[in-house]
């Protein structure tokens, strides 16, 4: 028997790396409307731990998804239970506090010393070596280059010769700690990068690039330490922020990308991913993690280009929600929505024009 948490504040308490976290209201929110939706990727027989079983209980009947038979608990009813595996949205050291102290084991949890490995593999300083082995040998249909500065002054040295950067804090949730700039850096913006410098020792600067589309490849770390690649992930963001995916068959979306980039290339970078990602992660990471992609226009909007590691998610992703939705054979497709009304939820509905043309 497994247990599931999702606990969508992973990213936030990555950044503050403490046991005990007060969560911005949003993110509680999430955690609370959305809880029950590990019962779609769940083994019959498996426990979801939720804030309000009720509402987890109403909440995954009104999705009208298919589910697996699980057993909604709260935190009060799990101490005691004996599980084979725990298996939150992303392990950090607060989730692990949290549950240690509703009574779960340690003994099926990662130790701390796995959780530092976690956290570190997490900064977005380790995308630059990943970056550079996936581009290695198709340097001509590929972009990207990034940088770590640790001071002011080094930052305005990249600024000078970049001009348009993205500004990234190493440690931040989806939407947050970035700032787009173009030439000298504002007052604000220095006082927010010297903050997250004072905070995590440095920032991430990349390049703007022309994005045409946002993608990402989805894959799972075994225990024996292989890497199982899970399928592609098409989607949109608003202001930084995941707000849906496209549910289609794996070839399905290679064709919408093989509108831009070669399906050779694509193979190549999943491969490079399957065969150099244990290397690269220098712990025995076990369960899922994602890496995000995007398709840019090439200079003076001639091509286009395969940026193969804007982000690694070391952790389950919306990619990963999105393919346990996946429309069977011959099925038309469909897209999944975070929406927002009264409260947080998970919607699966047939295709708008607007959403497969942002695709």
């Amino acid at each position: 028997m497994k247990l599931h948490v999702f606990n969508p504040e992973h990213d936030i308490a990555l950044a503050f790396n403490r046991r005990h976290q007060t969560m911005p209201h949003a993110a509680q929110e999430l955690r609370m409307n959305l809880g029950w939706i590990p019962a779609l990727w769940a083994d019959d027989g498996d426990v979801v731990l939720v804030d309000d079983v009720a509402y987890a209980v109403k909440a995954a009947k009104r999705s009208g998804l298919k589910t697996a038979e699980v057993l909604f608990l709260g935190k009060e009813e799990v101490k005691g239970l004996l599980f084979d595996e725990v298996l939150p949205w992303g392990w950090d050291l607060t989730i692990k506090t949290e549950l240690e102290e509703a009574g779960v084991s340690s003994q099926v949890m990662p130790d701390e010393g796995a959780l530092i490995d976690i956290r570190h593999l997490s900064n977005r300083r380790k995308t630059s070596n990943a970056l550079q082995m996936l581009r290695m040998g198709r340097e001509d249909q590929t972009c990207g280059k990034s940088a770590y500065i640790t001071t002011l002054e080094s930052g305005r040295r990249v600024l000078a010769e970049w001009q348009n950067v993205v500004i990234k804090a190493p440690w931040s949730s989806s939407g947050r700690g970035i700032r787009y700039v173009n030439g000298p850096m504002n007052e604000a913006t220095k006082n927010w990068v010297h903050r997250v410098m004072e905070k995590q020792g440095g920032v991430m600067v990349e390049p703007y690039y022309n994005k045409v589309k946002d993608f990402g490849m989805e894959f799972y770390a075994e225990k024996d330490g292989r890497i199982r690649f899970e399928g592609l992930s098409l989607f949109i963001t608003q202001n930084g922020a995941y707000t849906g995916s496209l549910l289609a068959s794996y070839e399905e979306k290679l064709e919408m990308l093989s509108h831009y980039v070669p399906v050779s290339l694509l193979e190549y970078v999943i491969e490079r991913v399957v065969k150099f990602a244990p290397r690269q992660f220098e712990c025995h990471y076990v369960g899922p993690f994602g890496v995000d992609m995007m398709i840019v226009a090439g200079e003076d909007n001639k091509g286009f280009l395969l940026h193969p590691c804007v982000e690694i998610n070391m952790r389950r992703t919306m990619g990963h929600v999105a393919l346990a939705l996946t429309p069977p054979p011959l099925a038309p497709k469909r897209q999944m929505r975070i929406v927002h009304d009264v409260n947080y939820r998970l919607k699966v509905s047939d295709l708008e024009n607007n959403f497969i043309q942002t695709i």
